[in-house]
């Protein structure tokens, strides 16, 4: 799912992710070698006399329905197979280790508790769809926001800005994330669960869960697993939601669009899932304070779908797109369809307030057509329109996917440039100077020839400075450009 840049980020922003306590990773270890010896993995797990006792109480439970009772962790490795003991194991290992780690700002045992019912539908999900995953899928289920507890975890102050940017606006609280940290909770799981030494087949579907429709192309096990979860994730929100028959409607709808309808019968799942929760939920020391008559309630939600319409449930699924179009409209230059204006304020607060957080340089380039009102007079105000269109081109494609840009106003451009100092950014305004005037624009036969005036201004690391201070650095050394002849590049605070 990530590319270099999004594990960058990450790794730029948290400095230290959070590792799996100690009879986890000896068991990680011990499961990764070409020819696991069962014995050892036995040892490791009845090393831990606590771990033990919750894997049989939890194997001896309905959730299991065994005929016989488990005694001991190789017979349980012999019925259930290393792989599920395994995932058992690294699931109670996960809840123990992060409790240690939890933030003061952060509802930890709301987190475990959905974590729980996600790990509990995700395992019962795997029984009806593809038996062969159940072995897998409460692992999975249980890990699937595990990012979200690692942003909270290690960088709380932000993660809270993201939760009150989505309280604010009612927006994506995917987008918050992103908007905040560059990232979101998914590619965090993602970016941790691989650093675990976790297969594919558990990464993946964690940084696609939320959002299933982008894992196409991916492994077929990887699709399954990533709908899988993603119903699963719609199960928590059920069990969260105040009005359960919108979402029962959205989960029947997604049921349906995956052929599933046939296997599952939404309303009688979360019942399934309820009872299944009120049995696992003390095994893994948390409490499940939640006296309501789910079978009642459910009942009475399946009632209220009914009368739902198909038309409405789209709506509701299609909402969040509709905000997140109608937010991006809102900040997009309609000719060039780059970033305006106000996407370019937004984005410099963004990335200033990061770079001071993080100590990391930050550049900004103004640059300005030069003698453009010449074309408008010249070749007309659509051959004009055109050039514009044009240039935003040449600049997009000559820039880093994690480089910003914007177009200011009229034939003015504004270029933010993340970990990027004023010497690299004064090459970078150099490099496009040049591509620009060597550009040859076309318009109706006509060939049109630009240059651009560049001006180049950093973010101090040793003192604080507002971004209309930034801006004016900028600007004054564009016109500075302009004044010495045009078609060239200089830097703010030199003659």
């Amino acid at each position: 799912m990530q590319n270099d840049l999004v594990f960058n980020l990450i790794a730029a922003r948290i400095d230290q992710l959070p590792t799996l306590p100690g009879v986890a990773l000896r068991l990680l270890k011990a499961i990764q070698e070409p020819d696991p010896n069962i014995n050892e993995i036995s040892r490791i797990l009845s090393s831990d006399p606590s771990l033990t006792s919750k894997i049989l109480k939890l194997v001896n439970s309905s959730f299991y329905s065994l005929r016989a009772p488990i005694t001991t962790v190789d017979h349980a490795i012999k019925l259930l197979g290393l792989n599920t003991v395994k995932n058992l194991a690294l699931s109670f290992s996960l809840i123990t280790g992060f409790k240690k780690n939890s933030a003061k700002t952060f509802n930890f045992a709301q987190f475990w508790k959905d974590s729980l019912t996600g790990a509990i539908a995700a395992k019962l999900l795997a029984e009806r769809i593809q038996p062969n995953l159940s072995e897998d899928a409460f692992f999975l289920g249980l890990l699937q926001n595990i990012g979200s507890l690692t942003l909270a975890c290690c960088l709380p102050d932000q993660y809270g800005m993201a939760i009150l940017e989505t309280e604010k606006t009612g927006g994506n609280y995917l987008q918050a994330e992103s908007q905040v940290f560059g990232f979101n909770h998914m590619e965090v799981g993602e970016y941790l669960t691989k650093s675990w030494g976790l297969p594919e087949s558990f990464c993946v579907p964690i940084g696609y869960h939320h959002c299933p429709q982008n894992a196409e192309g991916t492994k077929t096990d990887c699709i399954i697993r990533t709908r899988l979860l993603h119903l699963a994730s719609l199960y928590i929100d059920l069990f969260n939601a105040p009005d359960m028959a919108l979402t029962l409607g959205v989960i029947d709808h997604k049921i349906k669009e995956y052929g599933l309808a046939d296997k599952i019968d939404p309303a009688d799942f979360g019942k399934k899932i309820q009872l299944q929760a009120k049995e696992v939920f003390p095994v893994f020391d948390i409490e499940l304070k939640d006296d309501r008559d789910y079978v009642e309630i459910l009942e009475k939600a399946k009632a209220e779908m009914a009368k739902l319409s198909v038309e409405l449930i789209k709506e509701l699924l299609d909402k969040n797109k509709e905000i997140d179009f109608l937010r991006e409209q809102t900040t997009l230059d309609g000719l060039t369809s780059i970033s305006n204006y106000k996407g370019f304020q937004e984005c410099l607060s963004r990335e200033m307030s990061r770079a001071v957080r993080y100590k990391s340089p930050l550049s900004l380039i103004f640059s300005d057509i030069d003698h453009f009102k010449n074309v408008n007079d010249t070749y007309g105000h659509l051959a004009g329109d055109h050039a514009l269109k044009a240039v935003a081109v040449c600049l997009k494609r000559e820039l880093r996917q994690s480089d910003f840009l914007a177009r200011y106003g009229g034939e003015e451009f504004a270029l933010i440039l993340t970990e990027t100092d004023l010497e690299k950014a004064f090459l970078v305004a150099e490099r496009l100077r040049e591509k620009v005037s060597k550009q040859n624009i076309i318009y109706k036969n006509a060939n049109i020839s630009l240059t651009m005036s560049f001006g180049v201004a950093s973010l101090p690391l040793e003192k604080k400075l507002s971004s209309e201070a930034l801006i004016k650095q900028a600007d004054d050394a564009l016109y500075r450009a302009k004044g010495l002849g045009r078609n060239r590049c200089c830097v703010a605070g030199r003659d």
